[in-house]
């Protein structure tokens, strides 16, 4: 299992929820795990390729709207070990 952490941060515009609602539309429209936090957004899989590609492909359609700097946190772990991590959001 695979969880990664995401702060993405649009950038040259005083909007900046609609780059990331379109983000987090990508997310969930692929059923991608994901919890929105007031820093990142947290999200996770079994599925590494899935999750990398999907992650990629909201960035893009964030970019579509804005410039925007994305930065990852990645962890792997067994199944216990990822949920042990998001016990703590």
């Amino acid at each position: 299992m695979i969880a990664i952490q995401v702060s993405l941060y649009p950038v040259g515009r005083e909007d900046f929820l609609e780059p990331l609602n379109m983000f987090w539309k990508v997310l969930k429209d692929r059923k991608v795990n994901h919890k929105i936090t007031p820093l990142s957004t947290i999200t996770w899989d079994d599925d590494e390729d899935r999750l990398y590609s999907t992650i990629f492909e909201a960035y893009r359609e964030a970019r579509k709207i804005s410039p925007a700097v994305m930065v990852t946190t990645t962890t792997t772990g067994n199944e216990e070990q990822i949920k042990e991590l998001l016990s703590f959001l």
